[in-house]
C-alpha cells in the first residue's frame, strides 16, 4: 500500500471515529428534545404490559411489535398534569390507541415507591370534597353496558363503593374498583387521580371471568395516582435492544419472550455483519481493480459544488 493509501485510509477511519458518536449524540438529542424528559427512555423490566393468550406461573408469551414488552425500550414524552393523559375511559369513546389498547401508557412514582411503573391510566377519578365520593364524569360518554356502580343507581356524580368497568383490554377483564377501599386508607388526605393497570395483569376465577388487577387494588399503591407523581406518557417502541441492559445488570427475567432474545441475535447480526461483509467485499473488488462503491463519488458535495459554481 502507497503512502497515498495509507494516509487515505487513516483518514477515513479517523472520520468513520468522528461521525459514529456524532450521528449517536444528534439521534439522542433529538429523543431528548421530543422528550422534555432526561433520561428520555425507559427500559420495560416485567411483562405487565405484555398481551399474553392466558395467565398462568409459568407460560412466557411470545412478544409482539405494538405492545411493550420485557426488553423494550420507549421514550418517556413529558406531561403537564393530568389533562395531557387520555385514559382507556376516554380512549374507549374517542378511538384514541397506543400499544394495541385504547388511552395513554403513563410511567409514574411516588416517594417511597422501588421504581417507577409503567400502566396504562383506566379511568380518572375526581374527588368530590362535599360529598366525600369520587366524581366521574369521563363514564357519561361510555355506553350504559360498559359499567355498573356497585351498590347504588348508575351514576357519576359522588360514587362510592365499587366502579364495576366491563371488556376492558385485549383479554376484556372486568375492572372492579373499590372506591371505599381508597377513602378509607386516604382518610382526611382524600385526592383524585389516575386508576392504572398493567394490560397484562388479570386472572380468570373460578367462574371463567377475566378479572383486572388494577394497581391501586393489588399493588403498594392504595390511592388514585395524581398529576405530580406521573413521570410522563409512554411512546414510541424499540423492540428487544433493552435487554442488553437486563443482561448486563443481572435484572433480566425469566420470563423473557423468547422470540425477542432471537429477534435481537438476528438484528445484531445484521447491523454488524452486514458492514463488515461490505467492507470486505469492497477489499476484495479493489484489489480486481472494481470499486463496489465507486458511484458514491459523484454524490461528493465537493463535486456537487464545482457544478453549482460552473453553471453561473
Amino acid at each position: 500500500m502507497s503512502e497515498g493509501e495509507q494516509t487515505s485510509s487513516l483518514l477515513s477511519s479517523l472520520k468513520a471515529f468522528i461521525v459514529a458518536p456524532l450521528i449517536f449524540i444528534i439521534i439522542l438529542g433529538a429523543i431528548f428534545a421530543y422528550s422534555g424528559i432526561w433520561p428520555p427512555l425507559v427500559v420495560i423490566e416485567s411483562k405487565s404490559m405484555q398481551h399474553d393468550a392466558y395467565q398462568a406461573s409459568d407460560y412466557v408469551g411470545p412478544s409482539s411489535i405494538g405492545a411493550i414488552d420485557t426488553g423494550d425500550i420507549v421514550i418517556v414524552k413529558e406531561v403537564n398534569g393530568l389533562g395531557d393523559v387520555v385514559t382507556y375511559v376516554e380512549g374507549a369513546t374517542s378511538g384514541f390507541e397506543t400499544y394495541g389498547e385504547y388511552g395513554d401508557v403513563v410511567i409514574y412514582y411516588k416517594s417511597g415507591m422501588a421504581k417507577p411503573i409503567i400502566h396504562r391510566a383506566i379511568v380518572e377519578l375526581e374527588y368530590n370534597e362535599t360529598g366525600g365520593g369520587f366524581d366521574v364524569p369521563s363514564l357519561l360518554d361510555l355506553p350504559d353496558d360498559a359499567w355498573s356502580v356497585s351498590p347504588g343507581p348508575q351514576q357519576v356524580w359522588n360514587l362510592q363503593g365499587f366502579l364495576i368497568l366491563y371488556d376492558v383490554g385485549y383479554a376484556e377483564v372486568t375492572v372492579s374498583i373499590d372506591l371505599n377501599a381508597m377513602l378509607d386508607t386516604m382518610g382526611s388526605n382524600a385526592h383524585g387521580g389516575l386508576i392504572t393497570m398493567g394490560d397484562n395483569n388479570w386472572y380468570t376465577n373460578n367462574q371463567g371471568g377475566n378479572i383486572g388487577r388494577y394497581d391501586q387494588g393489588f399493588l403498594s399503591v392504595k390511592e388514585p395516582i395524581e398529576g405530580d407523581w406521573v413521570i410522563g406518557k409512554a411512546r414510541g417502541e424499540l423492540p428487544w435492544f433493552g435487554l442488553l441492559k437486563l443482561w448486563f445488570t443481572g435484572t433480566a427475567p425469566e420470563y423473557t419472550p423468547p422470540n425477542s432474545q432471537t429477534n435481537l441475535f438476528i438484528t445484531l447480526g445484521v447491523v454488524i455483519g452486514v458492514p463488515i461483509v461490505l467492507d470486505t467485499a469492497n477489499t476484495l473488488l479493489k484489489k480486481r481493480g472494481v470499486h463496489m462503491f465507486g458511484w458514491t463519488g459523484k454524490l461528493s458535495t465537493r463535486r456537487l459544488w464545482t457544478r453549482l459554481k460552473g453553471k453561473r
